[in-house]
């Protein structure tokens, strides 16, 4: 008896570790996360190399000058690619961290919203798909490898 409640119980524990398909969501906002990178170092180098590139208007939140919003952008980028990369391994301080850079991401995209919105928009789109596939089955890319 005590034998086939400890292999149920062994198995319980087994059962709760398995993949799930969603692990590819997990997969799908790393490559996110990167290719989000990539586009805020573009952004960035973008306002360094060009600052007359942004048409800025009297209705923007920006609170500093292009040129260190550029700056912003290419560290915070920079920084998304590191994580990315680290999501892959199923990391949990990418995991976490990663989380709270697509948020500050997100935030920062209302910077930029007055000047290019719709390259806004859409940053701010792949910013809540990465931050809703980490949060529900983030943890399964540590199962996986």
């Amino acid at each position: 008896m005590k034998r086939k409640l400890r292999r149920r119980f062994f198995m319980a524990i087994d059962n709760s570790r398995q993949v799930t398909g969603w692990v590819g969501w997990v997969y799908f906002a790393s490559f996110l996360l990167i290719l989000g990178g990539v586009f805020q170092v573009i952004m960035g180098f973008t306002a360094l190399l060009n600052d007359q590139f942004y048409v800025v208007t009297n209705n923007n939140l920006i609170a500093f000058d292009i040129t260190t919003w550029g700056w912003i952008h290419l560290l915070l980028g920079l920084v998304m690619v590191i994580i990315g990369i680290s999501l892959f391994a199923g990391r949990t301080w990418a995991r976490v961290t990663a989380i709270i850079l697509a948020s500050l991401n997100f935030i920062g995209q209302f910077a930029f919203i007055g000047v290019y919105p719709w390259w806004s928009v859409t940053a701010m789109i792949l910013d809540i798909l990465v931050i809703y596939a980490l949060t529900v089955h983030g943890d399964e890319v540590a199962i996986d490898q």
